[in-house]
Order: C-alpha cells, then sequence, then structure tokens
C-alpha cells in the first residue's frame, strides 16, 4: 500500500486546497526559516521537476510519520 503525504496550497483567490499525493512522488520537502517559517509556509519539489508553494508545511510533515 502506498503512503500518502497531504499538501496544502492557498489559491489566488485565497482559498485553501488540501491534496493527498503519493509519497514516491515528492523530491523534496523544505523550509527557509527565515521567510517560510514564522507563516508555517514551506515548498514541495516533485520528482518531475514541478516546484509549488506550501502554506501548512507542519501539516504536511505529519502525515509523513
Amino acid at each position: 500500500m502506498s503512503h500518502f503525504v497531504k499538501l496544502t496550497t492557498l489559491g489566488e483567490d485565497g482559498s485553501y486546497t488540501r491534496t493527498w499525493i503519493e509519497q514516491t512522488t515528492i523530491k523534496e520537502l523544505s523550509q527557509n526559516g527565515t521567510t517560510q517559517a514564522g507563516d508555517n509556509a514551506g515548498t514541495c519539489v516533485f520528482v518531475d521537476g514541478t516546484i509549488i508553494d506550501l502554506c501548512a508545511f507542519n501539516e504536511t510533515l505529519d502525515t509523513l510519520n
């Protein structure tokens, strides 16, 4: 059974989108301690090179457990 990770992004209209993504499609999760940590934001890089901004970084990490 695959392990899925919940990614939360913020739309241009201010709405939140929560998507469950298969863990193997993610190359890297990162958070800049200076510019993103205070807002609980982060960045997700997929194995295909796509990069998205996350607005619930800690929640994303929790789903990795």
